[in-house]
This record gives structure tokens, sequence and C-alpha cells, in this order.
């Protein structure tokens, strides 16, 4: 009995040492891809690209760790309800990971033009984001219940920002003295939404530790308090869109200049709210 119980505390020990592994993986792509952003490198931001399948494969081997932990030691309470999480978290892991990627190729696509230093509010809902990020591997790392509880909080706020940037893109394109371009406008809108999802998705990963350490699920919890922070994203968009009409030419095409084909940017060609906690 001694020892099916040490063999099962040596496998949960490397779970958790690979789920830390992949969290410093991904926390880099996300860090790359904002100074690329931020530098407009493409070298940078085509590194990050190419090092999402590092990401991938430590997804597919935390899976069959977790797994083959279910099925040789049948663990029961907290040790149940880790690998479970795991099973979570390494999802949303992983789509963190994509749209860092998306991020990149963002970035790339607009080398030539200063898109992102036009909207000020997007670095700032950049290291935010991170910053969420950050927390919620301090979270999992030190498995402390109190602080993931506490970055529920956070869900409301990563709405808002999103409100900003577009509010902000929509009297520019308004502004005849402005800059910005409808094809900027479209990309930055782009960065903010996976932004808002890195940010919405590090808030799972602490609802999951919560669940670890206290039994009780978050899930949809925050839905009620976000619900408002949502009917205002649906607002603003729709007071500021016959403004934006009236003031540009039509857009016949979502194509970049040159008529270069726009890469995909929803990570791989996956939808990227599927299995999502938030909308």
């Amino acid at each position: 009995m001694q020892q099916q119980a040490n063999y099962l505390q040596q496998l949960l020990v490397s779970l958790r040492t690979r789920m830390l592994v992949m969290c410093a993986s991904v926390g880099i792509a996300l860090e790359d891809a904002g100074k690329a952003m931020a530098a407009g490198d493409p070298g940078r931001a085509a590194s990050v690209i190419e090092n999402d399948a590092a990401v991938d494969a430590l997804e597919n081997e935390i899976d069959e760790m977790a797994l083959q932990l279910l099925a040789r030691t049948q663990p029961v309470a907290k040790d149940l309800r880790f690998v479970v999480s795991a099973l979570r978290m390494v999802v949303d892991l992983e789509r963190i990971g994509d749209e860092a990627v998306s991020i990149a190729e963002q970035t790339i696509l607009l080398q030539d033009k200063p898109g992102f230093e036009i909207i000020s509010h997007v670095r700032e809902m950049f290291y935010k984001a991170s910053e969420s990020f950050d927390r919620a591997v301090r979270v999992f790392r030190e498995n402390n219940a109190e602080d993931a509880l506490y970055m529920l909080r956070g869900d409301e706020e990563a709405v808002q920002c999103e409100v900003r940037i577009i509010q902000e893109i929509m009297e520019g394109l308004s502004d005849p003295e402005s800059s910005l371009e409808p094809y900027q406008a479209m990309h930055i809108i782009l960065v903010a939404r996976s932004l808002t999802r890195v940010w919405r998705r590090s808030i799972n990963i602490a609802e999951q530790v919560y669940f670890i350490n206290q039994g009780e699920s978050l899930k949809h919890k925050g839905d009620e308090r976000s619900e408002e922070a949502r009917a205002a994203v649906r607002a603003t968009a729709a007071k500021a869109a016959p403004k934006a009409a009236a003031a540009q030419p039509a857009v016949q095409s979502v194509a970049a200049p040159n008529n270069t084909v726009l890469p995909s940017t929803t990570g791989k060609g996956k939808n990227p709210e599927a299995g999502e906690g938030r909308d």
C-alpha cells in the first residue's frame, strides 16, 4: 500500500513539473510576442510562430501523462482533482500560446505601419494581460487558493480594456486628421481580442487551482459581473459604427496591401473560443 502511495506521488510530481515547464514555455512565447509587437520586429515574431510546435508537443505529453496516471493509480480526493484540473489547464495554456502566435502574425502583417503605436491602450492592455498570466502561473506554482479567488475580479477589467481600445479606434477612424487606416484598425482589434482571451484564460487557470484546493468549482461564477461589461462592448461598437462608416470609404475585402493573403490568426485553424470558460 505504501509503495502504491509513493508511486502515485512520484507521478503527480512529474505531472506538475511538466506543467510548470509548459507554463514557462508559454510565458516566453507571450513575452516575445509582446516585444515583437512593441518593436515591430518580424524576426522575433516569426520565432514565436516557429516555437509554437514545442508548446503543442508539451500539451500532448501532459495529456498522456494524466491519462496514464488515472488508469494506473486511480487517485481520489485532492489528487484526483489535480489530475482533472491538469487536463483542463493544459488546454488554456496551449490556447494562450496560440494567442501569442496570433499577436506575432499581426505584428508581421503590420511591420511597415506604426499601427500599435497609434492606439495607446494596446500596450497597456498587453502589460495587464501578461501580468494576469504571470500571476496565474504563480498561483499554480505556490498552490495559493486565496490569490486564485482574487484573480476572478479581473474578468470585467479585461473586457473594459478591450472597450477602451475599440473606442479609441472608432474615434481615430472618425477623425479626418488621424493617420489610422481601416486596415490597421482591423489588425489592432484582432490583437486586442487575443489579449482578452489571454487574460481570461489566465483566470481559468486560477479557477482550477482554487478547485484543486477547495473542491469547489468557480466556473461561470463571474458571468453575472461580466455580462455588464460585455453589454458595454456591444453598445460601444453599435454607437461608433455609423461614424466610422461615414468617415471612411467602404473596405471591399479583408486583404493586406498588394493583395497579400492574410494567414490564419486563430491558432492553426482552431476555434479560439472552443473550450474556453469565458466567451
